[in-house]
């Protein structure tokens, strides 16, 4: 062989040697990437099941009103999006119903601007149902708990 033939050899070596290293390179920046991505999710769950916990025992105790707690919990339950086992529309239907009720209701700065007249019919509205399904969100909120809560 001639020293042009090693020379070209070996540049191609280096060149293959190169790419590779590169790959895997970006190989491993992946893995981190993905390590990474699991870390922050099971961060972001962790979160939101704290969060649950945490309304759910204002809620049982009183602290915090049942419909602010079930607008609150629902919010929290849907961002669980691949925990949507089991369904939350037919496993929690006391927190779901209140939700249904106070959902479209303005809050802060909208609730202080409508109507005063409407904002009585409203809470009038809010608090029958926080009557009526009360039984049922505390069951709904003692089975969160006993779901999410850490042992």
């Amino acid at each position: 062989m001639t020293t042009t033939v090693w020379v070209l050899f070996v540049a191609a070596a280096l060149l293959v040697a190169g790419l590779a290293f590169y790959a895997g390179t970006l190989l491993w920046r992946l893995q981190q990437q993905s390590k990474q991505a699991k870390q922050q999710l099971a961060e972001k769950k962790r979160y939101l099941r704290d969060s649950i916990v945490l309304i759910c025992k204002a809620m049982r105790e009183e602290q915090c009103e049942l419909s602010e707690g079930a607008l609150r919990v629902w919010v929290l339950l849907d961002h669980l999006v691949p925990e949507h086992e089991p369904d939350p529309v037919t496993t929690y239907p006391g927190i779901h119903q209140m939700y249904q009720v106070v959902k479209d209701m303005p809050t802060h700065q909208a609730r202080k601007e409508q109507d005063k007249a409407l904002t009585q019919q409203q809470d009038s509205i809010r608090l029958k149902a926080e009557q009526d399904l009360k039984d049922f969100i505390l069951a709904d909120t003692n089975a969160l708990l006993k779901r999410f809560q850490p042992e």
